[in-house]
């Protein structure tokens, strides 16, 4: 007989079967007492019973494949799990227990290899379901006309693969009920079509540990195989503690298996190949053994089954994912749907059929073409989980795996889809197809996505079509017409003497029809024709009338056959709001190509036998982010050969790379470089500092606290225990290393994701979590909610409020009884027209031209609170190029360095406004729009767009390219350390004197360094034009006006005074707290940025509402430019605000209030690029020989600096810390200035990113970041040509550093500082920086660390580094002296 045990979770069978098949798997047996004798050795075989029918009485075969067999077992026990993979319909409740029995009831259900179903009456015997069986006799092995199968062969059964747990679980929620099926809207091709996919839930199982009677354990021989559970459940599981480590077992009566031993033994192969046994152990690790010989009749009367797809296929090593596509258009073909199989890599085929029950056909088509993937994920859909789509991915050994419900956004077939019906309907709307034809397009959409090259970072460069076969593609098929192109073809059917060669339509591509390069065209009459004999029309086709009158009729008898053509207003679904943006086309315009760059040999290029940073994971900075990037190849000079020579010494190392990110940039750095990035990732070990990336699990070592002792009492009240005892955490790092690591310590760094981590595994309750998960997690929804509602509520900025729309803009203007945001939308709509061919009235868009949306943005400049107005296109509907798509600026710093090496080199500075700035550069799309309400009498209109409009991905690299080409037609060339910096050798023709002119762009903004700055201003000016009253002296740059003073020394000096920018954002700060803050206050006569003792991190004020957080945020970031244009009095302060913009507080906004009333009374400022040559006592710097610790070591000076010229400059720094300086996480604070000569250039004011335990280490770790900075402005200046005069001179206040970086012989205490100490170290030893001590009063770097009060010691540090802000206190006291 045939038992159902609900706790095995293997099928077992005993000796009455007839085994046909032994697979090469055993297993090892005991029962449920580990005390008992082990059986060793049992096979898993393929069996049959023999079933009589109880109504007819003729004799059915049963196969259970995969079972492990005791032959000294009676009877047979059927895992129902088993049964029901193999599409086994078992219903174990008694029939007596039902309200309403029926013949299927407690009964298993089963299909045969013809597809006729069966259904076996299951009986009672106690209260275990079986029925009845038998061996087989060898009559009834040969009379059997058919074979039901309860067990599948394929694939191998693994009763511990996670995924049926996985599966199972997604159908749950976190309360343990059973998540809602998706609803999906239907999305419309061609206003009726729409992809959709019910969400059926998946039967998943998992593990039943309840103890029954005789259990077996299986322990696999094969250690290999189980590697990736073990590295599931954690890293430090391996093969050799597998056997004590895992406990899964298999139960004759309560049965359950562990990982079985390979289906071929490497001395089974050995002993039939005769090979040796080594050599049989590594094949069958780089092979497979899919196929499965069954035999069921040992006379062979019977044949063999044929089933041997597993075979036949081609494996494809990546998971495919499925998915329908429907369509209300029924296709010419008879097709309503399209069954879409996609991967992540963006490869995807489309099979048409004529409805969903045919999705198994699809399968067997890309079976065929394609090849057989590993899993096939696919949603809850019946046609794609049942069946026979299930049946063929069981027989190809696919794995089907199940999406989890309202996760469609995982499938990468809906990704897919949703392109390529963008891609399709576009352009059957530009050709003008017939709507019956979308199968084809669909198909052909499917294969050019395919073969188009991608930025994902998988594929390397290839296309997916290469990624996914292992082979070049090939798109000879695909890449000579374009959908529904004219194409002239030989029809042998045309009898003589008329032409054979007619006019037809290209459909795409012919598949398993003709010889390669056929291709289906669309005839006259409506037929498609597959002929590989065809070409485009010629020229003079085109032009001829009487061709084009055989087009036209072509098109109308098509027309008439087939229906009218897809059309602009079929592609727009109400329901979907993403289906109209379509993917863009592109055509080259004959002006725009660019000469072709030379590639060079890799065999000509002069490799190092040995380099040992290639193909390094290193960690750089990109734009100001951190990412982690790989060494991919040396940089290449125009010559062909590498830049830069080795050297072992990494500072001397002037080699160059490009460095590859995970998103596809590639930057270049210097080995240094990328030396000094691998060492500061890496600890004394040289392990690499890695983030967390995921806790994965947990665990207790028995001293946590009970849950009984979760509350504690303290007269008389009760509180929660709080403590962290006991518990460990997995975790999981960036680098995909995993270790146990402290409650306490994860709960220190990584909070939130901790307590989520508790909430999704019910630790909540545990009470080393109960005392602060529910707080953590409070306080992230408020932080979350609060941003969210913020967003929405920036209706003003700098206090003015600004419009969205051009209607809103007019009742403004209305409201306010003035003119000013209707005379920004005049002004430019005055310039922008030139960007637009606007057509008659009642004139149709162009055929080949895509459709965008243009409107109108408002904004508020920064530097004088004038209102601007900019008519934008919609460049989120064009696709985003493969290149720079922004226009770079250039940075402040270069913009203060180079009025410094004005003044030095007594040179002139000019500036310049380029008018319409994009409006110089032709657009690089075919785009057109609708006149809206700005365009005046010209509103509705169609234009045409010309120019390189803002909002269009392509037009910030348009302009700056064609800026380029202009600087460099003029002589100049970019600095390799700023690109938007531009300098050309020039000579002074007074007195000789050579230097280099500069050319400063900030986008449209041009600031010229020259002795002739009229002259070389005009030269740009017959490029680009400029507007009329911007050429000539700075006036204002950046929001500060900028001047030339003379200082009492009497030398000449430019300066930037942001009084007036600072003046505007006061007054508009006032005039909104007066409206909007009730119980406002403005402090009159602040001595000092902040109230005396106030901490921002100690507050505890309450929150503020969304609209004051927004009115905070925005007025932090019009303080943080004003520290850019040189208040550093406020740096600390503002920095200190800006930390807490993600929940500010009213002592936050009151404090933010408290900075403008202090700037109210001392908004005048200077900030003196002075370039007098400072004052330095060279005896204060001692200087050593270092060579007995850090070798000879010299200064990198870059082999591609410019050569020299002008004056040389001095380099001072002052740097301090403030240790320990925040009152809560007790991270320091890091402050620097640098000065060239006597002119500050750059400034910090930033927390350090590590906890520092001591003065010492703080001050070391704001030492190293400022040696930092000196290093890349060093760097900077020589790729300017500026001379240095030596090394930089470093002032410091903490002694005991100083004296670690000037003595030699100093030794570190601490190895925790050793990054910091030994950097710092060999840069005095190279020569690049020397130190001495400066007193605290003295040091300005104070004010970048410290929030320091009003007084004497305020008053001095600021006016060392900026002029006239506390002139009225300081000419009182020179009066009182006076007195």
């Amino acid at each position: 007989m045939c038992e159902l045990d609900s706790h095995a979770d293997t099928c077992v069978v005993g000796k009455n079967v007839h085994v046909t098949h032994v697979h090469d798997r055993t297993v090892t047996v005991t029962g449920y007492d580990p005390s008992q004798e082990a059986v060793t050795g049992l096979q898993v075989v393929s069996a049959q019973v023999a079933y009589d029918m109880p109504d007819t009485g003729q004799v059915v075969l049963l196969t259970i494949h995969q079972a492990i067999q005791v032959p000294t077992m009676e009877h047979n026990l059927l895992c129902p799990m088993q049964l029901r993979m193999n599409d086994c319909q078992v219903a174990e409740c008694p029939k007596f227990l039902m309200s309403e029995p029926n013949d299927n009831s407690h009964s298993i259900t089963t299909r045969s290899v013809s597809g006729v179903n069966i259904t076996i009456p299951l009986r009672l015997r106690g209260v275990t379901s079986y029925f009845p069986c038998r061996k087989p006799t060898q009559q009834d092995l040969q009379a059997a006309v058919d074979e039901y199968e309860l067990t599948s062969h394929l694939p191998e059964w693994d009763p511990h693969d996670t995924s049926y747990e996985e599966q199972e679980d997604s159908h749950l929620d976190h309360q343990g009920k059973v998540t809602e099926r998706i609803q999906r809207t239907p999305q419309r091709m061609f206003a009726k079509c729409h992809s959709r996919g019910s969400y059926i839930g998946h039967a998943g199982i998992k593990n039943n540990k309840e103890l029954g009677c005789a259990r077996i354990r299986a322990l696999g021989d094969r250690y290999s195989q189980t590697s990736s559970v073990l590295s599931e459940v954690s890293n430090t599981l391996n093969d050799d503690t597998f056997h004590q480590a895992l406990v899964d077992q298999v139960c004759i009566s309560s049965a359950a298996t562990s990982k079985r031993k390979g289906k071929l033994s490497p001395e089974s192969l050995s002993s039939r190949w005769g090979i040796g046994l080594d050599t049989a152990a590594r094949t069958l690790k780089v092979t497979t053994q899919r196929g499965i010989r069954t035999v069921a009749n040992p006379m062979l009367s019977r044949r063999f089954r044929t089933n041997d797809r597993h075979l036949r296929y081609r494996r494809l090593r990546t998971d495919v994912f499925g998915d329908t596509m429907f369509s209300g258009q029924k296709s010419t073909r008879g097709n309503t749907c399209a069954q879409v199989f996609a991967t992540s890599f963006h490869w995807s085929r489309a099979f048409p059929i004529p409805g969903k029950g045919s999705a198994h056909e699809a399968l067997s088509l890309m079976f065929k073409r394609d090849g057989v993937p590993m899993n096939m994920i696919v949603d809850g859909s019946r046609e794609q989980v049942a069946g026979d789509f299930k049946r063929k991915c069981i027989e190809a050994d696919c794995r089907i795996k199940q999406l989890e419900p309202h996760s469609q956004w995982a499938n990468a077939a809906e990704a897919s889809i949703r392109e390529l019906k963008k891609a399709s309907a576009r352009k059957q709307a530009k050709m003008r197809s017939p709507k019956k034809l979308w199968d084809h397009s669909i198909e052909l959409e499917a294969f050019i996505r395919s073969h188009t090259v991608n930025s994902c970072y998988a594929l390397g460069g290839e296309v997916p079509e290469t990624f996914m076969t292992g082979e070049t593609a090939d798109i000879s098929e695909i890449a000579e017409f374009g959908w529904y192109d004219w194409v002239m073809f030989r029809d042998t059917t045309i009898p003589y003497p008329e032409d054979k060669v007619v006019l037809g339509r290209y459909l795409g591509p012919s598949t398993d029809v003709g010889p390669a390069m056929t291709a289906k065209v669309l005839t006259i009459n409506g037929q498609v024709r597959h002929r590989s004999t065809l070409r485009s029309l010629t020229d003079d086709e085109l032009k001829c009338l009487d061709h084009k009158r055989q087009r036209d009729e072509f098109d109308r008898e098509i027309e008439r056959i087939l229906g009218p053509g897809v059309n602009e207003n079929d592609l727009h679904d109400p329901n979907d709001p993403h289906y109209g943006d379509f993917t863009p086309s592109f055509e080259y315009y004959a002006d725009g190509t660019q000469a072709e760059i030379p590639m060079v040999d890799r065999d000509d290029l002069d490799h190092d036998f040995y380099d040992q940073y290639l193909n390094a994971d290193v960690t750089l900075s990109i734009h100001g982010e951190a990412m982690q990037g790989k060494v991919k190849r040396r940089k290449v000079a125009k010559d062909g050969g590498s830049i830069g020579r080795a050297n072992a010494n990494p500072i001397l190392d002037t080699r160059e790379y490009l460095v590859e990110f995970p998103d596809g940039r590639e930057a270049e750095y210097s080995a240094n470089t990328i030396a000094e990035g691998m060492w500061s990732q890496c600890d004394l070990d040289g392990n690499q500092y890695i983030l967390l990336k995921a806790i994965v699990d947990h665990k207790t070592d028995g001293h946590k606290v009970h849950r009984a002792d979760k509350y504690i009492h303290h007269n008389g009240r009760r509180s929660l225990r709080k403590t962290t005892k006991g518990w460990h955490m997995c975790v999981e790092w960036k680098d995909g290393s995993t270790t146990w690591e402290r409650l306490a310590d994860v709960k220190e760094s990584n909070p939130v994701q901790l307590a989520e981590y508790a909430v999704a595994n019910g630790l909540e309750d545990e009470p080393a979590f109960a005392w602060w998960v529910p707080y953590t997690l409070r306080k992230r929804d408020r932080i979350i909610a609060s941003v969210n509602k913020r967003y929405h509520k920036r209706t003003h900025k700098f206090g003015i409020r600004v419009p969205k729309t051009v209607e809103e803009a007019i009742q403004i203007d209305l409201e306010n009884g003035n003119t000013l945001w209707q005379d920004a939308i005049a002004k430019e709509m005055k310039n922008v027209r030139v960007a637009f061919d606007i057509k008659a009235e009642g004139a149709s868009a162009p055929v080949g031209f895509q459709e965008i949306k243009c409107h109108m943005i408002f904004d508020v400049k920064m530097e004088n609170f004038r209102r601007k107005a900019r008519l934008v296109a919609g460049g989120h509907m064009t696709e985003t190029p493969a290149t720079l798509t922004y226009a770079s600026v250039v940075s402040r710093e270069s913009v203060r360095i180079a009025l410094t090496i004005a003044a030095l080199n007594d040179l002139q500075v000019k500036a310049g406004d380029i008018l319409n700035a994009y409006l110089t550069a032709p657009v690089s799309e075919r785009i057109w729009c609708r006149c809206g309400l700005e365009f005046g009498q010209d509103a509705g209109r169609i234009a045409i767009v010309k120019r390189a409009l803002y909002g269009l991905k392509s037009s910030g690299a348009s302009f700056r390219n064609h800026l380029a080409d202009c600087m460099r037609e003029l002589g100049y060339k970019p600095c390799q350390a700023d690109p938007d910096l531009w300098l050309k050798p020039e000579v002074r023709p007074e007195d000789g004197f050579k230097y280099y002119a500069y050319a400063l762009l900030y986008v449209d903004d041009i600031l010229i360094i020259h002795h002739d700055g009229n002259r070389a201003l005009k030269a740009v000016d017959k490029f680009f034009p400029m507007k009329p009253d911007s050429m000539g002296d700075p006036d204002f740059y950046l929001g500060a006006k900028v001047r030339l003073y003379q200082l009492p020394n009497g030398v000449k000096a430019w300066a930037l005074c942001p009084s007036k920018y600072v003046q505007d954002a006061v007054r508009n700060v006032k005039e909104y707290a007066k409206e909007n803050i009730s119980g406002f206050h403005w402090v009159k006569k602040a001595t000092a940025p902040f109230p005396r003792g106030y901490e921002p991190e100690c507050d505890i004020s309450r929150e503020l509402k969304p609209e004051l957080a927004s009115m905070y945020s925005s007025q932090i970031g019009v303080l943080r430019w004003m520290v850019e244009l040189g208040r550093i009095d406020i740096q600390t302060e503002v920095s200190m605000l800006a930390s807490h913009l993600a929940l500010p507080r009213e002592g936050h906004l009151e404090a933010l209030l408290h900075i403008y009333s202090y700037l109210d009374d001392r908004h005048n400022s200077r900030m003196v690029f002075d370039p007098t040559y400072p004052t330095v006592n060279k005896d204060e710097f001692q200087t050593c020989d270092w060579k007995e610790f850090y070798g000879d070591v010299k200064e990198t000076i870059p082999i591609n600096a410019p050569e020299p010229r002008g004056k040389d400059v001095d380099l001072r720094l002052f740097v301090d810390a403030d240790f320990a300086g925040d009152k809560i996480n007790r991270r320091s604070r890091t402050g620097f200035i640098a000065y060239i000569n006597m002119a500050p250039v750059a400034w910090s004011s930033k927390k350090q990113a590590t906890i520092e335990t001591s003065v010492f280490g703080s001050e070391f770790v704001a030492l190293k970041h400022g040696m930092e900075y000196i290093r890349g402005l060093r760097y900077k200046l020589r790729m300017m040509g500026v001379p240095l005069s030596g090394p930089a001179y470093v002032y410091g206040d903490n002694m005991s550093v100083i004296q670690n970086t000037s003595r030699p012989e100093s030794t570190l205490k601490k190895k925790s500082h050793s990054v910091c100490y030994h950097a710092v170290r060999e840069s005095v030893a190279m020569g690049e920086i020397v130190t001495a001590h400066v007193r605290s009063e003295e040091n300005v770097a104070d004010l970048c660390t410290k929030v320091i009060p009003g007084g004497m010691k305020r008053q001095y540090l600021v006016t060392q580094v900026l002029y006239d802000v506390y002139e009225q206190e300081l000419s009182q006291r020179s009066d009182r002296v006076a007195s």
